[in-house]
């Protein structure tokens, strides 16, 4: 086989590679959040893709790889879509971004927050290892510029843990507990106007405990 033929068939293989991935990784998730984490199998997934069990097997060996995997796709997504904290932007305009951010996630990627949420509920090592390394030490950044903030007095003292640990919560719960959600707003979908409004909603408090003029 000449040089540039062996150059394609190995591009080719690694296109195909690519899209099996992603393609395993994009049902998974989604039968995750669906079926929940112990009661998810690697056959339902290989259904759901339209693949072979074995397909799925030769890329994951078990279902405890592909749930990292996942896992691993999430947080990444995460981390490229949440800005974070810029000192000269002032308390105001982080905040309301971060919180727009994480509403949008919760609204665009719905079950990448239940599985993540799950995965934290049954204290899944990986997940519960990647907090420690990453968001610790990212939380202690945060803290150096709130504290600048408070010392300029652009905002109140908060508790910079309780802060995010709210943040978080109140983000997140309109995706991993969007039936809930659905109840009380009495829809049977969410709408984009729905998202909006409890961005404002929440901005609007978390401003307020920090002592800004929302």
């Amino acid at each position: 086989m000449t040089e540039p033929k062996k150059r394609n068939k190995d591009q080719l293989k690694s296109h195909i590679r690519a899209q099996n991935q992603a393609l395993i990784l994009a049902t998974a998730e989604r039968v995750f959040a669906r079926q929940g984490l112990a009661k998810t199998t690697t056959q339902m997934i290989a259904d759901e893709a339209g693949l072979p069990k074995a397909n799925v097997h030769y890329y994951y060996r078990s279902k405890k790889d592909l749930l990292e995997a996942v896992l691993e796709s999430i947080l990444q997504l995460w981390l490229d879509s949440v800005s974070q904290f810029n000192v000269e932007d002032g308390p105001k305009a982080n905040l309301t971004r971060y919180i727009s951010q994480k509403i949008d996630q919760s609204r665009i990627n719905p079950c990448s927050s239940k599985v993540f949420a799950m995965a934290l509920i049954g204290e899944e090592e990986f997940v519960l290892e990647f907090l420690r390394r990453y968001f610790v030490g990212q939380l202690q950044k945060e803290r150096e510029i709130i504290d600048q903030w408070v010392a300029e007095g652009l905002m109140k003292p908060v508790s910079v843990e309780h802060l995010f640990i709210s943040m978080w919560a109140l983000t997140q719960t309109y995706a991993d507990f969007d039936a809930q959600v659905k109840i009380l707003l009495q829809k049977d979908e969410l709408s984009e106007a729905d998202f909006d409004e409890a961005k404002q909603f929440v901005t609007r408090m978390i401003l307020g405990t920090c002592g800004i003029e929302a």
